[in-house]
């Protein structure tokens, strides 16, 4: 089983990711679905342009579909609309400094709630992802690095008991990206989120939710600190930079 095919038994991975539970099963439904899961698996770059004819013709379907699921994913803010197609948003430093202060108020809690009740099956598959991560990182292959880290992500997210704060954070996959492109490219960047990634996931083996907690606003605010220190033209007063990262 893959990390992409796991369907785990939390309330979240039912109310987001199955259609069948969270929409009817429309053709423009099953099209919002397909961008929402390369969204959240980090497919998309920030250069990357959806054009709804060309997107139809990749999956065979009427242009009108494509046009509804576009409209909606921009307005709920996973895509904003230009003259040239749909891209991910384009998020200033005081954006992604506003969002890391929600986040920090959220994520820690989520987190250490997750690790009560994570099963086997999903700490096996973050585990995938870790070392994924560390095979990509050794051969410098950026390409396969950058969708791991939010696959790690979404994996103890979708543990979360509480749906409706679980979905909350996903909304932030543009914030999360943001932040990855601006800091992995920097090789003790890397490897202070390879450690913080495994570090995380040694506490998740033992269901330690305080460490979690802890270690979660570690990597949050390191995150924060780094990428405003490798960031140039960073706005005044949005971030302090440290050497740190964010998985």
């Amino acid at each position: 089983m893959t990390i992409e095919d796991e369907a785990n038994e939390s309330p979240f991975a039912r109310f987001v990711f199955d259609p069948a539970v969270r929409f009817k099963s429309s053709l423009g439904s099953q099209v919002y679905l397909e961008l929402l899961e390369r969204i959240q698996r980090g497919e998309l770059s920030s250069d990357d342009r959806i054009v709804d004819t060309t997107l139809a013709a990749e999956l065979s379907v009427s242009r009108m579909p494509v046009r509804e699921a576009l409209l909606r994913l921009s307005h709920e803010g996973y895509l904003v609309s230009t003259t040239r197609g749909f891209m991910l948003p384009k998020l200033s430093h005081r954006d992604v400094a506003q969002i890391y202060e929600i986040r920090l108020l959220l994520e820690p809690r989520a987190a250490a709630s997750a690790a009560q009740v994570i099963s086997d099956r999903t700490l096996a598959l973050m585990e995938e992802a870790q070392q994924g991560m560390r095979t990509a990182a050794a051969g410098r292959d950026m390409k396969a690095l950058i969708p791991k880290p939010i696959s790690f992500r979404q994996l103890w997210l979708r543990t979360v008991p509480n749906p409706r704060l679980a979905a909350t954070i996903a909304r932030f996959i543009d914030q999360v990206q943001t932040v990855q492109n601006g800091t992995l490219h920097n090789e003790a960047a890397l490897a202070e989120a390879l450690q913080l990634s495994s570090d995380l996931l040694q506490a998740f083996k033992k269901r330690d939710a305080l460490a979690v907690q802890d270690l979660m606003t570690i990597n949050l605010n390191r995150g924060r600190e780094q990428f405003f220190l490798l960031s140039p033209g960073s706005d005044a007063g949005v971030g302090r930079a440290s050497e740190s990262s964010e998985v």
